[in-house]
């Protein structure tokens, strides 16, 4: 019986056909289709970790700064040396506050001779007055018996005026020795039984040595913390008030200052687990606790924070501090101030799902 070699052939490429077409809208439709599943599950079904690499290691540091202003003409630690709380750093030029309080001192030993003059002044002006007053009475004893004697018409009326000229004077002495006690007591504050220092002109003086001395125990500036000295200024070299001679970085207190996008901490809460990651040291790793998250973004902290409220605004993620306890190990390497870190946040069980389904946080 003869073949069919044409019908065969036909067959077979309808099959062909028929499996390239399936072929292809699998390729199509069905692959895209899993590719675009299996993302969207992917991405959905993370958001559990909040990473960054926005993140520094940051220590206490506190500026060391002048009191008073002079030239450097000792340094007593060495540059990232260990210092302990009262420990003599600098010794600036002392010598014009040694002679200020010098000076000062001086006022203040011509302060007390003064008062004690004006105490000296003031007890002979009552013995004056003692001494007036008794001869202020003998000119009175002395006018009443002339009074008598010119009644008996015994002595002359010139010597009766006399007599009252001299009890009249006598009191005007009184009275004018009066005013000067007067004067002398107001000066001496209306206290002229009081300590010398007491008074206002001693406690002057007193208060301006008080305060030369002061300063000349500020030409030494010791540490206010214990911890490691830091960019010490040079021998020879002026530091001014209020402008920080060196400072002093902390041994023991660290943290980590993680900048997270605000988009990203919609799961961080203080007390979850922290792995970070520091540039310098690969291979190793540690852990933290998220201690604290800033209560307003580094924008609103900065010297000119953004003006939002005009006409060319353009919105940008901000960046939230986030502070993270470093937890420390005796085999840990050594750390440092401004120390670059990674850091991934462990907030529990949560998916982007649920924030598109609206779960609640």
């Amino acid at each position: 019986m003869p073949i069919n070699v044409d019908a065969g052939s036909t067959a077979s490429e309808s099959l062909e056909v028929e499996a390239t077409t399936w072929t292809r809208r699998i390729v199509t439709w069905v692959l895209p289709l899993i590719v675009v599943a299996i993302a969207v599950y992917w991405y959905g079904s993370a958001g559990r970790f909040a990473t960054t690499d926005n993140a520094y290691l940051q220590q206490d540091r506190v500026d060391v700064a002048a009191q008073v202003s002079g030239n450097v003409m000792q340094l007593l630690v060495e540059e990232n040396t260990q210092v302990a709380v009262g420990q003599p750093m600098l010794q600036l030029d002392d010598s014009i506050f040694k002679i200020a309080v010098m000076s000062a001192d001086t006022r203040l030993s011509g302060a007390r001779t003064e008062i004690l003059t004006m105490k000296a002044a003031y007890a002979e002006k009552l013995g004056e007055i003692a001494v007036a007053r008794r001869a202020a009475e003998y000119a009175h004893r002395e006018l009443k018996r002339q009074r008598e004697l010119v009644d008996r018409k015994l002595v002359s009326a010139a010597a009766f005026d006399s007599a009252e000229r001299a009890a009249s004077l006598a009191d005007g002495t009184v009275d004018v020795l009066a005013l000067q006690l007067r004067q002398t007591a107001a000066r001496l504050g209306a206290r002229p039984d009081q300590p010398v220092d007491s008074y206002p002109l001693a406690r002057t003086a007193l208060t301006e040595l008080d305060h030369a001395r002061i300063d000349l125990q500020h030409t030494l500036i010791k540490a206010p913390q214990s911890g490691i000295a830091s960019h010490l200024p040079a021998v020879g070299s002026r530091v001014e008030v209020g402008r920080a001679a060196c400072a002093i970085v902390s041994d023991r207190s660290l943290w980590v200052e993680a900048n997270f996008k605000e988009t990203d901490l919609e799961w961080v809460r203080p007390g979850q687990s922290v792995e970070i990651d520091v540039d310098t040291f690969a291979h190793h790793h540690w852990r933290g606790r998220v201690k604290s998250i800033s209560q307003a973004t580094g924008a609103a902290f900065s010297l000119l924070p953004p003006q939002n409220a005009t006409g060319n605004w353009v919105k940008v993620v901000q960046r939230i501090p986030v502070r993270i306890a470093l937890e420390r190990r005796e085999d840990d390497p050594p750390l440092r101030d401004g120390m670059s870190a990674n850091v991934k946040i462990d907030t529990g069980a949560h998916t982007r799902f649920d924030r598109w389904l609206g779960r609640s946080h």
